[in-house]
């Protein structure tokens, strides 16, 4: 709570000021006058005064709350205390709720004809209620056009980010650039409407179209992004996209102007497809690059540890997923390059291989539901410098090192998790062990890494 008050404490200053501001031009222009006896003056007094407190709760709805119960207590109170004839409590709220619809209801004249001026609570009530009322109408018309106004600018002004496919890998990108304020379009068939509605509480625009369909490239307005993301869970989807794009600024004859096209690939052979379609593409000003987030933890990961391969490392890879199989490759590319004296050796366990040897890489069969991680280990009777374990479930990954690091406390265990929660919650229960992290998918995913 104190932390939301620090956040706030320039807004609260500020309603205050405004407060006073509005109540001094309300007595210079209406004075007070009987309407406002001691009762109500404490009451109003009174809900100015902890207005705030609400703040501290929902800022967005504030004001709506805000003007709304100003004008059913200013009302309620005119109508049933200062009407001409005796009204009951429910005539009294009707008279209050038909504020809302700027209908006043003439009950201050015996007559019924509308006098020159009305008591000063029902200046404020009525002013009060047609605020509410028509600040209402306008909010809800702007959130009602709002995607259309905020796609208007993009298309007219540019500088966007377009995102195509929508996934848990592309939001945590799509997160990061929203948190450094930038405009995002997101592009996929399909969105369920929680999805849709959590996106668009971020101030994303959401289009929802078919990938073949060219006619989306006019809508995100592809020719003046700042930069385009093509994200879908099959590569084939990716691939097929960056063909259309091509195909549409061959058609339409303009040079797109994005300063970065990222292309997420993890099979080789569309890695091959897509190396041979980007030596003939043309109208791509900006640079292309091809991207596997695992390959992206495993280099940032080895650019961070290079200092294993200082003395002579024997790698220990258990699970070889796209992680596991990144971490082998990118270990073996880093070597080479640093040329130490060193020497290499990875052994790999995991279900799908069967016992072989291709230098530097050892392939053990290893089926875990079956086979002890750590009586495998134990049996085999080598030293291994580091261990990497990079199973496709984060309480595997968990169970497992937890085990090892009991037997192993001298071992560095690099454990890889899709939860963050999961690994700051190892990492303090674990601070001085063994056990590490590998990093995160989220880690680069973000416009600082992937400078965009």
């Amino acid at each position: 709570m104190r932390k939301k008050l620090s956040q706030i404490k320039h807004v609260i200053i500020s309603y205050y000021i405004v407060v006073s501001v509005i109540f001094a031009l309300y007595v210079y222009f209406s004075p007070i006058d009987r309407s406002m006896d001691e009762m109500i003056t404490i009451i109003l007094s009174a809900f100015l005064i902890l207005f705030p407190v609400v703040m501290l709760y929902t800022l967005r709805y504030a004001l709506h709350i805000f003007l709304f119960v100003l004008a059913l207590l200013s009302g309620f109170y005119g109508f049933y205390h200062h009407s001409i004839d005796d009204h009951s409590v429910s005539n009294a709220l009707y008279f209050t709720f038909r504020l809302y619809l700027l209908d006043l209801a003439d009950v201050f004249t015996s007559d019924g004809s509308s006098p020159v001026t009305y008591p000063f609570l029902l200046e404020i009530a009525r002013w009060s209620a047609a605020s509410y009322t028509i600040s209402t109408i306008f909010i809800a018309m702007y959130r009602t056009m709002e995607k259309k106004i905020e796609l208007f600018f993009a298309q007219i002004f540019g500088g966007h980010h377009l995102v195509f496919g929508y996934n848990e890998r592309s939001h945590f990108l799509i997160e990061d650039l929203r948190k450094n304020g930038e405009r995002v379009i997101v592009v996929d068939e399909k969105f369920s409407p929680d999805t849709q509605n959590m996106l668009e509480q971020m101030k994303i625009i959401v289009i929802q179209a078919p990938i073949d369909d060219e006619r989306v490239f006019h809508l995100c307005a592809a020719k003046k992004a700042s930069s385009i993301t093509l994200f879908h869970k099959e590569d084939q989807d990716s691939l097929s996209l960056l063909m259309n794009l091509q195909k549409f600024s061959q058609t339409e004859n303009i040079e797109l102007r994005f300063s970065r096209l990222l292309i997420h690939i993890e099979d080789n052979r569309f890695k091959l497809a897509l190396k041979t379609f980007l030596e003939e593409v043309e109208h791509f000003s900006g640079q292309v690059m091809m991207m596997n987030v695992y390959e992206e933890v495993a280099k940032k990961f080895w650019r961070n540890h290079s200092h294993i391969f200082d003395n002579d490392a024997h790698l220990l890879i258990v699970g070889f997923n796209q992680l596991g199989e990144q971490i082998s490759a990118i270990a073996q590319e880093e070597h080479s390059q640093i040329q130490p004296t060193s020497h290499l050796a990875i052994t790999v366990l995991d279900n799908s291989v069967s016992n072989k040897a291709v230098n530097p890489i050892e392939f053990v069969a290893f089926d875990l539901p079956n086979d002890s991680l750590k009586e495998i280990i134990l049996q085999r009777n080598e030293i291994f410098t580091h261990i990497f374990i990079c199973l496709d479930q984060d309480y595997l990954d968990l169970m497992e090192g937890i085990e090892l690091s009991e037997s192993f406390a001298d071992t560095p265990i690099y454990m890889y998790f899709t939860d963050d929660s999961i690994e700051q919650m190892l990492m303090i229960a674990h601070a001085n062990s063994s056990l590490q992290s590998t990093g995160m998918i989220k880690d680069v995913l973000t416009k600082e890494y992937l400078h965009l």
